[in-house]
């Protein structure tokens, strides 16, 4: 579906942002991009789709090389950017000038959403408010049912209600034939829909793990002070101490804190990476 072999890719003003960097992703998966500022979520995604080009290894999009840019691969990819540039127009207008590129697209999921997100086809573009501006583009985006759909910070710019309309979108209209990659830093806005985990960190991919994996090895939540001398790691919280935990006996479900797994990455993550790399009982 998606893999990259020993990619690198650097800007001219700066240090490299990736140095072999190696990713596989299987097809179906929603898959939530995570990692600290300038780590590079943004550059990968835009190698994925082709907008930018690596300087050396080899990408596989949908058995397609990005930089080539091919109309077949190009109807079956779409980059929702963080900051969103359109042209003055109305809503209907946007949808009927660009949809025609995509095969895929649904007018019904389309109109479902618009009227969602409360909405009208006669808004204009240019003179709507940035949350407005980002519903519009994630209807769109939505709507046009590529197999590859990348996201960058997709809930930004959006209110509280408006987050919770967008995850209920994306669980309702996403097909299980679609590949979602999401770059975030709001994690708690859509831990519900991730089912794998990618961490960059210094250049390379620091994990790229399932959510189903991780939840058979791994505890999370409050940990009791006998506990802390075997947790993987730890954080205070107003409720008490919370962390991560060596899962022993049976998996406890609904305990995986994805802010709380990347906190543990960022900081302690050699040794929670030498814990999930090694063979337990309890890993299938």
């Amino acid at each position: 579906m998606i893999t990259t072999k020993q990619l690198s890719f650097g800007y001219k003003s700066g240090r490299p942002v990736f140095s072999g960097l190696d990713l596989s992703l299987p097809q179906g998966s929603v898959v939530g991009l995570l990692g600290k500022n300038g780590e590079g979520k943004t550059t990968l995604l835009k190698n994925l789709c082709g907008q930018l080009f690596s300087k050396q290894g080899e990408i596989n999009v949908l058995g397609f090389t990005p930089r080539e840019r091919k109309v077949a691969f190009l109807q079956q990819v779409y980059l929702l950017p963080e900051e969103i540039q359109v042209p003055h127009v109305t809503i209907r207008r946007y949808f009927d000038l660009y949809a025609p590129f995509y095969p895929n697209y649904d007018e019904a999921i389309a109109r479902e959403l618009i009227e969602t997100f409360s909405l009208d086809w006669k808004m204009n573009l240019g003179k709507v408010s940035q949350g407005q501006k980002k519903k519009a583009l994630i209807a769109f985006a939505l709507s046009l049912r590529v197999p590859l759909l990348l996201l960058d910070e997709p809930t930004n710019g959006l209110d509280i209600p408006s987050k919770g309309e967008f995850r209920r979108a994306v669980a309702r209209h996403l097909s299980e034939e679609q590949t979602v990659i999401i770059s975030t830093h709001q994690v708690r806005d859509l831990e519900q829909l991730i089912d794998r985990i990618v961490i960059l960190e210094r250049g390379s991919i620091y994990c790229n793990e399932s959510i189903a994996d991780l939840s058979e090895r791994l505890y999370f939540g409050l940990v009791s002070p006998d506990e802390e001398a075997r947790a993987l790691y730890t954080e205070p919280s107003l409720g008490g101490t919370v962390g991560i935990l060596p899962l022993q006996g049976e998996a406890v479900t609904d305990t995986f804190s994805m802010e709380l797994f990347f906190n543990a990455v960022v900081s302690r993550g050699e040794e929670l990476m030498r814990h999930l790399h090694t063979p337990s009982d309890t890993s299938k």
